[in-house]
């Protein structure tokens, strides 16, 4: 009964997918265990190429818990290198992601030396950051001379590796530091044939776009690279390819991924079953909760992991995926909506962790790829999903079923022939899930979560549908404190002043005055100021500083104290542009490979950021820095961002804090010596001044950026 003729193709090319190619066979790889067997298995059998791209690739990757092959590295790094002096005539190319450095302590430290610097000439590796600020490259493709490619929701890194069995403690489920972590489930699809060939262009697109250089496709391969413990659930169906892609450098926006969500949960007519780790999309939230607002509307059932691994999802994802599901259960008038999450009862301390990305509507149609329901997945990160009708189809309408069956005994510690047999029994997933929970397995309803309540709750932050512009970024999450009422503004600067006039107080009238005479500072410094060879030691300070990082603030407001406001004006000004452009040419000199050793973590946020809107996105990080004034400069010049753009962009943003500084310093000077009330008021107007220049700077760029955008919001 749950087989559903549905005549009506769901699949529309240029609209929800890009391009369709036959695939000769099909294997559904349930579990990372099943997918790195199958991974080792046909990159052992690759002539001429190895395509891997990812969100994480770890060199530390223990493909093979199982034994194995013994003669054959188990560690994905090692194994690499191992194949690749094997055949010389192989080429392997790595793309990943160029993270974010929310995310520094979770990877592999120094993956260029590991991947690049410390493996074969015949492995290539690029960390890849051709995307817009804060996005992310979430495709996760394996693909071998063009002959078969691996596409699903599992990374080549640590703490994917797992079995069928979930079991809570499993010795073979241990990171490379020897920790044990939750049981990991998760689904890849393995095709070969035309659609490996069609998954091969897009690899090779993407390594264009982030290095520049072309790939040559592998012609000519007669051998089948196919792993033959692994036989296909499916021969002789096409498949479509559907992709997620962020408006990025001239290169337009792709959103056929969420086109595919929205069109298949559209064409339901009984069953939608889904397995993901997020539920986010406030777009897919709603088709789902207009479909089940219909009398004779689709069940839909949802399987997910009860919490994410870490506080910041927790926090945001978690807490947003909690007031769309209670919105939605809301909507639900006939009881037809399951949210579920796997456990194993009596163990909660170790929750099953659900990673897949599967759908699949009336056992004629199954997606399986990287996209997650979440905003990110459908406008902003990179997706890869690969999709089928089974529609005239029969042995692939009989694979469906027993999929979804299978992956419903997993959760469930059962038989697929056993939930079939509910199914029909029952006529319901949701009565089927309710009638299979057993003591040693369960699928509970997901309830509130504990943290849906909090500031860090915001879609527009973390899970935006398309890029944020760095002009927008400021005005909404960095503006706010300057868009605090005039009155808080007053007590602020009423606060400041009755604290340096307390340090004067004290510094006149108080034992301090014995350790620290002021007037004795002041003439030091003016004897510093007479010198002839001042201005040149003071330029020499600033490159000296630029070399070791030396914040550029406490340069300033040292040149600020040594010389009138004029001349420190002046020489603050050229010691930062002096300092500014040396750290741009040593970082184009020394390449981003280099100057990712030096920068560290800091380089992925700064490179993605310097990328967006050249001249003011560099007036906006002088605004508002995200890293030391070197870091910036050094990253600017291994980015190659124009150099113009960089030295009138850097003279824009730091001209009126320069100024400020100096206004502010040399009527602090005053107070300092002279606490009179004049002077009192002068440091006062200084502050208020200042303050009024940054605003004026803020609203400025507002309005230059709006007026490059043609008056259109992003």
């Amino acid at each position: 009964m749950y087989a559903m003729e549905n005549n009506h193709s769901i699949l529309m090319k240029g609209k929800n997918y890009w391009k369709m190619g036959r695939a000769h066979r099909v294997s559904f790889l349930i579990d990372a265990s099943e997918y790195f067997s199958a991974f080792v298995d046909a990159a052992m059998n690759a002539r001429r190429s190895i395509y891997i791209t990812g969100w994480d690739i770890d060199s530390r990757t223990e493909l093979v818990r199982d034994g194995g092959d013994r003669d054959v590295p188990g560690r994905l790094g090692e194994f690499l290198n191992y194949i690749s002096s094997k055949n010389p005539g192989l080429d392997i190319h790595i793309l990943l992601w160029d993270y974010a450095m929310l995310y520094a302590l979770e990877r592999e430290p120094f993956p260029v030396w590991v991947f690049d610097w410390k493996t074969s000439k015949k492995i290539h590796f690029y960390q890849d950051n051709s995307l817009p600020l804060g996005a992310a490259h979430h495709q996760k493709i394996v693909v071998i001379d063009d002959r078969i490619a691996f596409v699903g929701g599992i990374d080549l890194t640590n703490r994917r590796w797992d079995v069928r069995e979930h079991q809570p403690y499993d010795p073979r489920r241990i990171d490379p530091w020897g920790k044990e972590y939750p049981p990991f489930h998760d689904v890849q699809l393995l095709v070969d044939g035309e659609v490996a060939s069609i998954l091969g262009d897009l690899y090779r697109s993407r390594w264009h776009n982030a290095t520049g250089r072309h790939l040559s496709k592998p012609d000519g391969v007669k051998a089948d690279p196919w792993p033959e413990r692994f036989h296909p659930d499916i021969s002789e169906i096409d498949v479509a390819v559907s992709r997620t892609e962020p408006a990025y450098r001239g290169r337009p926006e792709v959103r056929e991924v969420e086109s595919l969500w929205m069109d298949a949960i559209l064409s339901a007519r009984k069953i939608i079953y889904i397995e993901n780790p997020f539920f986010t999309s406030s777009k897919i939230a709603g088709a789902i909760a207009k479909r089940l607002q219909e009398k004779d509307g689709p069940e839909v059932v949802i399987i997910t992991r009860k919490k994410s691994h870490g506080w910041l999802e927790e926090y945001t994802m978690d807490a947003i995926r909690s007031h769309l599901v209670e919105r939605v259960r809301k909507l639900d008038t006939y009881g037809r909506f399951g949210f579920y999450y796997p456990e194993i009862p009596g163990r909660e301390d170790s929750l099953i962790e659900v990673h897949s990305k599967v759908l699949i509507v009336d056992d004629t149609f199954l997606r399986i790829g990287s996209s997650n329901l979440a905003n990110r997945s459908m406008g902003f990160d990179t997706e890869c999903d690969l999709s089928m009708e089974t529609t005239g189809h029969p042995q692939a309408c009989r694979v469906c079923i027993d999929l979804r069956n299978r992956l419903l005994a997993e959760h469930l510690d059962s038989t697929a022939a056993h939930v079939g047999e509910m199914l029909e029994k029952t006529g319901s997933m949701i009565k089927a899930i309710d009638a299979l929970n057993n003591a040693h397995r369960v699928l509970l309803p997901l309830g509130p979560s504990p943290v849906a309540d909090n500031i860090l709750a915001e879609p527009y932050l973390v899970d935006p549908e398309r890029p944020i512009r760095a002009e927008k970024f400021v005005e909404r999450f960095v503006g706010e404190e300057n868009q605090s009422s005039g009155g808080k503004r007053l007590i602020g600067f009423v606060v400041l002043v009755l604290v340096m006039a307390l340090f004067a107080v004290l510094w006149r009238w108080s034992p301090l005055s014995e350790y620290l005479n002021v007037s004795v500072i002041m003439q030091e410094l003016k004897g510093l100021e007479d010198n002839p060879l001042a201005p040149v030691i003071i330029l020499a300070l600033y490159l000296l500083g630029g070399l070791v990082s030396f914040p550029i603030l406490v340069l300033i407001v040292a040149t600020s104290f040594i010389f009138e406001p004029f001349s420190a004006f002046a020489l603050a000004m050229g010691g930062a542009l002096l300092s500014g452009t040396m750290m741009f040419w040593l970082g184009f000199a020394l390449g981003r490979k280099f100057v990712r050793a030096v920068a560290g973590k800091r380089i992925n946020r700064i490179s993605r950021t310097l990328a967006q809107e050249g001249l003011l996105t560099v007036v906006v990080l002088r605004i508002v820095p995200i890293a030391p004034y070197s870091i910036i400069n050094l990253v600017a010049g291994a980015s190659h961002i124009r150099f113009r753009d960089f030295f009138i962009g850097t003279i824009i943003g730091m001209l009126p804090g320069i100024f400020a500084i100096t206004l502010f310093t040399e009527s602090l000077k005053n107070f300092i010596l002279e606490p009179s009330i004049l002077n009192i008021a002068v440091l006062a107007g200084s502050v208020v001044l200042a303050a009024a220049i940054l605003i004026w700077l803020v609203k400025t760029t507002r309005r230059i950026s709006r007026k490059s955008a043609g008056g259109k919001s992003p």
